[in-house]
């Protein structure tokens, strides 16, 4: 065996339980804005300002991350954004106002800047190129998707009853593990896939290329809206959905709980995502967004309309519990088109001008929300992203139904970067 075939057995061995451990923040997020809101005493619409701050920074980050993916190799660049992580931890344990938060979010981008490329594209390196190479990445990152997401509904309970004991408890369980993703990145081999030595200004003249082809892409513009549409509101959806229920008040306990449940169908997503595409097949996409689109309304309605507490919690629960079944499915499908009919050359400027897109919606719509949440409560915040949404819905479906989920042939030879001699 040579090392090449080594090294990718390797990392095909080891991922999906690195990526259960290491998607995001385990422990953090079912109490962040507890914490931050009744231990840090920031405001609700300064938690979702520090968001959108975030996204911004995200924003600058992504060309030079992917640039450096480039130089120095996937796996230096995984290592470094777990180092990021456990920093990030360590600050919004000390965080005490907005400015402290800003920071920490500066951290957590440079993080993610790297993680969301280094990471996806580490794996596809490691698969042998075959005709089922999609098949085989949406299974990695399926399983890996939904295992974080089952790990999270369960330290999420865990999380709500430490809370009570002491709130600092979950954030060092968080920063545990991402101690531990250093750990098992530490256990990956770099795939060196095959790319002539270069100079700056070759490098350079060779990713304006990628780029304009990118920008060319019809097919991709239509991922890229999708992406940070869906995305930006999901997370905005996130901080919303505990604020309503700390302003229908339901105990610290319940709402962790409640995160739990939530966490897990979004576990069930990754999960059912293959069934979802041969379901849906060039519609899955439109189907998710109206998924989503319904489940915001229903939930900010049955917050505004006078009926009991009950009924009230169930509704909203069942809400974003679609929400989160339709977010796990979608995480790992828009990984897998992006990578369709893209070679390794191009693949890292893919995943970096999508997280650009991702990270420019969020912040609109995080400074949108933040703006909102700053003037009415949050049922009404839902009702007027809910019908903005919608409108906007509606105008994508259509803009990506000539270009999205098409049979390969129907497709312009533009679309395959490696058969276009053009870019």
């Amino acid at each position: 065996m040579d090392k090449i075939t080594k090294a990718r057995k390797q990392n095909m061995k080891i991922y999906s339980l690195y990526r259960a451990i290491s998607l995001d923040l385990i422990f953090y997020y079912a109490i962040s804005f507890l914490f931050l809101t009744q231990v840090k005493h920031l405001s609700a619409s300064e938690v979702v300002l520090g968001e959108a701050f975030y996204a911004i920074f995200m924003i600058l980050f992504q060309i030079p991350a992917s640039m450096i993916i480039d130089k120095i190799g996937t796996k230096k660049c995984t290592v470094a954004a777990n180092v990021f992580n456990a920093i990030f931890v360590i600050l919004i344990m000390t965080c005490e106002n907005l400015q402290a938060l800003i920071f920490a979010q500066f951290i957590s981008a440079l993080c993610f800047s790297m993680k969301d490329i280094s990471d996806r594209a580490l794996i596809q390196y490691s698969i042998p190129e075959t005709e089922k190479q999609g098949e085989i990445f949406s299974k990695l990152e399926g399983k890996g998707t939904k295992d974080y997401y089952l790990l999270n509904a369960i330290t999420y309970v865990i999380s709500g009853f430490l809370f009570i004991i002491n709130p600092y408890i979950p954030i060092i369980g968080s920063l545990g593990f991402t101690l531990l993703a250093i750990f098992m990145s530490l256990g990956f081999e770099e795939v060196e896939i095959k790319k002539e030595k270069q100079t700056t200004i070759n490098y350079l003249q060779e990713l304006w290329k990628e780029m304009k082809f990118i920008a060319n892409s019809e097919r991709l513009r239509s991922l890229f809206l999708y992406s940070g549409i869906a995305w930006g509101v999901i997370c905005l959806m996130t901080t919303y959905r505990a604020s309503l229920l700390v302003d229908i008040k339901t105990p610290e306990q319940v709402i962790t709980m409640i995160a739990a449940i939530i966490s897990f169908s979004a576990s069930m997503g990754s999960k059912n995502q293959t069934r979802f595409h041969n379901y849906f097949r060039n519609k899955s996409l439109s189907a998710i967004l109206v998924i989503v689109t319904t489940a915001i309304l229903v939930a900010g309605i049955a917050g505004t309309i006078n009926i009991s507490y009950g009924i009230t919690l169930g509704i909203i629960v069942i809400a974003f519990i679609l929400i989160n079944f339709s977010q796990g499915m979608s995480d790992v499908l828009i990984a897998r088109y992006l990578s369709n009919f893209a070679d390794e050359k191009i693949l890292t400027q893919i995943y970096a001008v999508n997280a650009i897109s991702r990270n420019t919606f969020r912040a609109i719509i995080a400074f949108l929300g933040s703006y909102l949440l700053g003037v009415t409560n949050t049922t009404n915040c839902m009702i007027i992203v809910g019908i903005i949404l919608l409108i906007t819905v509606l105008g994508l479906i259509s803009y990506m139904k000539t270009r999205l989920g098409l049979k390969p042939k129907e497709y312009n030879e533009k679309e395959f970067f490696q058969d276009n001699p053009n870019y």
